[in-house]
């Protein structure tokens, strides 16, 4: 384990109960408090929580950080635990766009695990936050991350899951969140390969299916009234602006009439920033114009 250094890790800040965001305080058994680094305030905005395997296909990561930076583009705090994997591309995803992300460890703010995130580490520091029931100089063990999923779950309006088995902490974080009221979506993949045998658990069990973002929308339209997308990713409304937005839009458009395609290889043709594509796919994604099954995005007219 690498702690981070003063220079890069800002002071660990106490958050006792009574300053618990509502959600937090109405879990069962509650910490008694948070030990947090970084910016205390993104906990009041609109929160969605991204879980999933730590093992997970390249398929599983591309479709985490894209929708995570869908999210945190449109003005939601991406919620993960800074694991191997959906954590970690959730949390990338976000901060791709300039979005807040917040952190919940299995271990004292001061310690990094695992190794290979330190710099992912110190970019939540700078831009997000890290929350930790633990205090300054606790190791990870394996029943603290049983107890962290509880904090996600607390701290987030609804619940993504992405790529989990049947037996996986992923499925136990879910199935909490359920039992505390929340939505909880699944998102389905492959029945051979078994990685997504989790998620089709969880919607037998009344879970929301999500292949894209539209349905967070369809599902819970009262949480997009509430965001307030980042001016880091979506265009101005002057009409120089609003010009380019729309050129992105069309640009967009005409790349997927050759057929469905990746986030990476989007990226790779577009002629524009990652935020300004970000915020073009969501822009059509939520207009009905295009969808996002698995990890390729598609015209609508070509998933008929």
């Amino acid at each position: 384990m690498m702690p981070l250094t003063s220079f890069l890790k800002p002071p660990t800040q106490q958050l006792n109960r009574n300053r618990f965001p509502r959600g937090l305080k109405e879990i069962p058994s509650p910490p008694s408090q948070l030990y947090c680094v970084g910016q205390l305030d993104i906990c009041l905005g609109p929160k969605i929580a991204m879980v999933g395997s730590r093992a997970a296909s390249w398929h599983g990561l591309q479709f985490a950080e894209a929708l995570a930076g869908q999210l945190a583009a449109l003005g939601f705090v991406v919620v993960s635990g800074l694991a191997r994997g959906i954590d970690a591309a959730s949390h990338r995803g976000a901060l791709a766009v300039g979005g807040k992300t917040i952190a919940v460890l299995g271990q004292g703010c001061d310690l990094v695990y695992p190794k290979q995130n330190q710099a992912l580490y110190q970019e939540v520091v700078r831009e997000g936050l890290l929350v930790s029931e633990y205090p300054d100089g606790t190791g990870p063990k394996p029943y603290h991350f049983p107890a962290r999923n509880r904090i996600i779950t607390g701290l987030c309006d609804a619940l993504i899951v992405v790529e989990a088995r049947t037996r996986s902490g992923s499925l136990i974080s879910a199935k909490s969140a359920l039992a505390q009221g929340r939505e909880v979506f699944a998102v389905p993949g492959p029945v051979v390969a078994g990685a997504a045998s989790g998620c089709h658990e969880l919607i037998r069990e009344g879970a929301h299916l999500l292949d894209s973002i539209t349905d967070l929308f369809r599902e819970m339209p009262q949480l997009f009234r509430h965001v307030q997308p980042i001016q880091a990713a979506l265009p101005t409304t002057d009409p120089p602006a609003g010009q380019v937005a729309t050129n992105n839009h069309q640009d967009l458009l005409a790349l997927l009439t050759a057929g469905p395609m990746v986030f990476s290889d989007l990226l790779a043709n577009f002629d524009g920033t990652i935020e300004c594509l970000v915020a073009a796919l969501a822009h059509l994604e939520v207009s009905g114009q295009i969808e996002h099954l698995g990890a390729l995005y598609q015209l609508r007219m070509q998933a008929r």
